[in-house]
């Protein structure tokens, strides 16, 4: 279980911001991947299907190790 609130250089940040930063890590990486195969032609909105995707991938992220 991860705590309520984590300290980064004497500043108390809640959790959520860790989960925000790590799905921004792996939102980067996986549109690198799509961009480098060309995925985003399939989609009629690519900012939106990006957008889609970031939401995705930090829901997934804290079903899987939030509180």
């Amino acid at each position: 279980m991860f705590p309520e609130q984590v300290s980064f250089g004497g500043i108390y940040l809640p959790i959520f911001l860790v989960f925000l930063a790590g799905t921004g890590l792996i939102y980067l990486a996986l549109r690198f991947v799509l961009v480098r195969f060309q995925a985003y032609r399939f989609f009629w909105h690519p900012a939106l299907a990006g957008a889609a995707l970031f939401i995705i991938v930090l829901s997934v992220m804290i079903l899987m190790l939030g509180p």
